[in-house]
């Protein structure tokens, strides 16, 4: 019984002292509104963009920056062989499928994966959002890897494969989104 009341009063002191500011509040208590603000920039911003090692340093451990690289739905590998042609570009896509990733586990309600789950925006519109730009971060990879005239059929085979990419998720990925 006495514990509880040295406990209960060291608390409370602690309420007092923190709100006269004599004592910082907790270091990780950054607020919501600026953590989705960053969030934001990470998970629509260009890939090749510093935002994300940014602010991957700034808050390691208060946004989810776990990722799978460019890994497909098992729905999409059984339907057509697509798997193939998919992890054929894997490596080619695989700073567009983090941010994707992030995207994903920062914005969405699935919370099956490792680390924090903020669920900044579980909507439709954040998902065709995130979506959207995965498919533009992938055609830009496309146009920095085979760039030129000598590569254009190759550009034109890695945006297909981008376009499938983007479908397959499209299509096939609302449960890594919204669990």
């Amino acid at each position: 019984m006495r514990s509880w009341i040295i406990r209960s009063l060291a608390t409370a002191m602690l309420a007092v002292v923190t709100a006269v500011g004599l004592v910082a509040p907790p270091a990780s208590a950054t607020p919501r509104a600026t953590l989705k603000a960053a969030a934001e920039a990470v998970a629509y911003e260009k890939v090749g963009g510093s935002n994300y090692a940014t602010y991957k340093a700034k808050y390691p451990t208060e946004l989810n920056w776990t990722n799978d690289g460019c890994s497909v739905p098992d729905k999409v590998l059984i339907a057509g062989g697509l798997g193939v042609v998919l992890k054929a570009y894997g490596k080619v896509f695989e700073h567009s499928c983090d941010r994707h990733d992030f995207g994903y586990r920062n914005f969405g309600s699935n919370t099956s994966t490792p680390g924090v789950h903020p669920k900044f925006s579980a909507t439709r519109a954040t998902k065709n959002k995130i979506d959207s730009r995965f498919h533009s971060n992938m055609k830009i990879q496309c146009d920095q890897k085979y760039g030129g005239v000598v590569k254009a059929p190759l550009r034109a085979a890695c945006k297909a494969a981008a376009k499938t990419f983007y479908e397959a998720v499209s299509h096939f990925a609302d449960d890594a989104f919204f669990g």
